[in-house]
C-alpha cells in the first residue's frame, strides 16, 4: 500500500513539470537531484505540508532571504514551505533538508540562529520519497482510518529512507 519510490526520474514526472524545462540553472547548489527539481518542475504542492519551489519562485525566495538573513543565507537554501507558514530549507554544505517552525517566535531576520533549524538528517531525493509517503497517507487518510498494520507499514517504509524519519517529522498526521 505505501510504496517507496526509487526510481528519481519517475518521481519528478508525478509532480508539475514545466512546459520548458530549464536547460541551464545556474548551478548555486551542488546537489544534482535539486537541480534536477528546478530544471524540470514548477511549485509542486506534494502535501499540504511540503510545498516546493519552482525555479522561478525559489530565486526570488532565496534574494528577500539574502537581504534579511544575510548570515544564515550563506549557509541554508529555501526550497518551500507548509501551509502553517513554516519554511523548508537546504543545507548548502551537507544537503540535508532543513524544518523551520515559525512558531518559534522569531521570524527570518538577523537574529536568527542556524541551531533553530530542525534537521530531517535526510537529502533532497529522500525528501521527495517521503513527500510521496505522506501524499498517499493523506489520500489512504481522506477515504479510510488507519489501521493499525497500516500505520505499521507505513512507519516501515518512511523508516526505510532513514531510520528515525518518522519520529522526526514536525507535523503529527495520526
Amino acid at each position: 500500500m505505501f510504496e517507496l519510490h526509487t526510481n528519481f526520474k519517475q518521481i519528478l514526472n508525478l509532480f508539475n513539470l514545466r512546459t520548458q524545462p530549464i536547460q541551464s540553472i545556474v548551478p548555486f547548489l551542488e546537489d544534482p537531484y535539486y537541480l534536477e527539481f528546478l530544471g524540470q518542475c514548477s511549485d509542486t504542492e506534494i502535501t499540504p505540508d511540503i510545498d516546493l519551489f519552482g525555479y522561478e519562485t525559489t530565486i526570488k525566495e532565496n534574494q528577500y532571504f539574502a537581504e534579511h538573513v544575510e548570515n544564515l543565507s550563506q549557509q541554508l537554501w529555501k526550497i518551500g514551505r507548509t501551509g502553517q507558514g513554516d519554511e523548508w530549507f537546504l543545507d548548502r554544505n551537507s544537503f540535508d533538508i532543513l524544518f523551520y517552525d515559525h512558531d518559534l517566535g522569531m521570524d527570518l531576520d538577523e537574529n536568527l540562529k542556524r541551531d533553530q533549524f530542525q534537521s530531517m538528517q535526510i537529502n533532497f531525493f529522500q525528501f521527495l520519497q517521503f513527500a510521496l509517503l505522506l501524499q498517499a497517507l493523506e489520500q489512504h487518510l481522506d477515504k479510510n482510518p488507519l489501521s493499525k498494520v497500516e500505520l505499521e507499514q507505513f512507519q516501515d517504509t518512511v523508516n526505510r529512507i532513514h531510520p528515525e524519519l518518522f519520529s522526526r517529522y514536525p507535523f503529527d498526521y495520526l
